[in-house]
């Protein structure tokens, strides 16, 4: 280890992001947490009209989803530096190489003014920047506020996002293979719509990345 990683260490020592237990700089989550929540996969029922599936990393669940929300709703931003490491081992890059750009999925303007910063661009953005792929943050805008999709059955889920997003003024997707990052899939409503609308703009292919799931 560095010197300046080990005075780090020394006066701010790691903590997992999970469970709050002692860890390091090298391995940032601890081993109990890591078994409980990952399992990259694609998303069986994510192949749809315009998405071409949704792989994930982690099972929504346990220290991840507790940092996730902290994250999103708590305004810890400084647990963006936990998603990094998740993201790098991610298993399955290779498939995805093909997919040189990189859009997340946007909030809405009054959310944004609330919250203060989008949690899919704090948790994929620092990743994407040394991955060699093309970053475009605010490639999508989200036209306006939906309802909790938590709240809402599958079907209206589906009817909730329909014509939300749209390809922002500027950006041109003509052509391009998306990877399209969000920071949790549930039924799908979200990803298939932002799809949607980057099929409609001219994009060849969409394909969705997610930190977590329950979704199999």
């Amino acid at each position: 280890m560095k010197l300046a990683e080990s005075i780090l260490e020394l006066f701010y020592p790691s903590t997992c992001p999970g469970c709050g237990n002692h860890t390091s700089l090298k391995n940032l989550w601890c081993e109990k947490c890591i078994r409980q929540f990952w399992n990259p996969r694609m998303l069986s029922s994510s192949l749809t009209k315009y998405l071409c599936g949704c792989y994930t990393l982690c099972n929504y669940t346990g220290g991840l989803r507790k940092c996730v929300l902290r994250l999103k709703y708590n305004g810890r931003v400084e647990l963006k530096h936990a998603f990094p490491p998740l993201l790098t081992a991610f298993p399955w890059w290779e498939r995805l190489k093909e997919y040189e750009t990189v859009i997340p999925i946007p909030l809405s303007k009054a959310r944004f003014r609330e919250r203060g910063y989008n949690q899919v661009d704090m948790i994929f953005r620092k990743w994407v920047e040394t991955s060699g792929k093309t970053y475009i943050p605010h490639g999508m805008v989200r036209m306006r506020n939906t309802e909790t999709q938590s709240l809402l059955t599958k079907e209206e889920r589906y009817k909730n996002m329909r014509g939300v997003f749209h390809v922002n003024k500027g950006t041109s997707v003509k052509g391009k293979k998306i990877l399209l990052a969000d920071d949790i899939y549930t039924t799908g409503a979200t990803m298939e719509s932002a799809a949607h609308e980057l099929m409609r703009a001219g994009a060849e292919k969409v394909v969705g990345i997610t930190i977590a799931s329950g979704a199999l």
